[in-house]
């Protein structure tokens, strides 16, 4: 039997989600993993009271609350460096953003979050299973961990079912939902962002989940006065880096059993991710207002990050840059001794990447490996 994972990402989903997400795949949990299913079956049970109270509570509140600034959304593919920039801007305290407790504990937060605080913190304390990136209270998580707790419309939830993963790539590239399931996820979404806002008394927003890069339209389209942030790397490192980081998180985390062939999958399907994310990005591009988009470049913004930042404010138009600046530097100087992890990449992989992402090396300027005999 596989040890219960006190850090699950669906230990704190609201009752209705989890039901919702048991139904749609069938019930069928793997054997191995069914004091995983148990244990956050109980959890979600013993946390409905409380998600019910706090709807009845502040639900009204929440979705009257007034977005006065749109929120500044960091875009990039997963292992684009999104996080690291998120870090950093996060030191602006002008901004609001998702911290654990309101990220982990979104259906009910208002009425626990001192309750939660602790578990959470022991939850968090071991950091990111897949790199070396450490969370903590004070530091920002993807907003995507919360709205999944309240909708089953998230890529996340393959992690968790990865016989049904086609289904949940629909959780990013929303346009593919039907139209009744897409206003669903946009409730779910703008409720997240206004009980966020809500708890941080109006305080302009920033968002950071890679899989938002999949549905800028949409974003678009629900926050029209919104700012965008998109940090690109070299994709044979941020393709091989990601199929590490869902290999990881599967083997930890599922509930069902693995499809066969797994480790192929995985590739196959997050080069489509990437290639399809990237082609609909750059159909936009040209409709972005001048100060509403800008492109970062991860190994520019690793070997200046502050100055980098400035140049982003100054781009978006935002205030306040020379107040933040040192506080930016201070968290800048405290990553000085963090460890990338490192990863050999085979000629079968670099062929794939060759096939599908040219588009996107030509756009940014990476250069095309070529292919060594194995």
């Amino acid at each position: 039997m596989k040890a219960i994972n006190p850090g699950h990402f669906l230990l704190t989903c609201r009752l209705d989600n989890w039901v919702h997400l048991l139904e749609e795949n069938h019930f069928h949990i793997a054997r191995d993993r069914l004091p995983q299913a148990l244990y956050i079956s109980a959890a979600s049970l013993a946390l409905a009271p409380a998600a019910a109270a706090e709807s009845l509570i502040y639900r009204r509140r929440i979705r009257e609350t007034k977005i006065e600034k749109d929120p500044i959304f960091i875009l990039g593919h997963w292992r684009s460096g999104t996080t690291y920039l998120q870090n950093v801007l996060s030191r602006d305290d002008q901004f609001g953003w998702f911290d654990p407790v309101n990220t982990i504990g979104l259906p009910y937060s208002l009425l626990l979050g001192r309750l939660i605080r602790p578990p959470i913190e022991k939850g968090i304390q071991n950091g990111r299973p897949q790199d070396n990136v450490q969370y903590s209270l004070d530091l920002p998580m993807e907003e995507t961990f919360g709205v999944l707790t309240i909708s089953p419309y998230s890529i996340i939830h393959m992690i968790a079912f990865p016989e049904n993963y086609k289904k949940y790539i629909e959780g990013a590239f929303v346009s593919d939902l039907p139209a009744e399931a897409l206003s669903k996820w946009k409730r779910s979404y703008d409720y997240a962002v206004r009980k966020l806002t809500y708890i941080k008394k109006g305080k302009r927003l920033i968002l950071k989940s890679p899989d938002n890069t999949a549905r800028v339209r949409e974003l678009w389209g629900m926050y029209p006065d919104a700012r965008f942030i998109n940090i690109h790397r070299d994709p044979y490192k941020t393709i091989r880096s990601t199929i590490h980081m869902f290999r990881t998180e599967m083997d930890l985390l599922r509930l069902t059993e693995a499809p066969d062939g797994l480790d192929e999958l995985i590739e196959d399907t997050v080069i489509d991710i990437f290639e399809r994310m990237y082609r609909e990005l750059f159909a936009l591009e040209g409709f972005f207002p001048k100060n509403r988009y800008v492109d970062v470049a991860y190994t520019d913004f690793c070997r200046s990050p502050v100055d980098t930042l400035r140049g982003i404010y100054r781009r978006l138009e935002l205030s306040g840059f020379e107040n933040a600046a040192p506080r930016f530097q201070a968290y800048v100087n405290s990553q000085r001794g963090y460890q990338k992890n490192k990863f050999d990449i085979s000629s079968r992989l670099v062929r794939k990447i060759n096939a599908k992402l040219g588009f996107y090396m030509e756009h940014y300027g990476y250069e095309m490996r070529e292919v060594e005999e194995e």
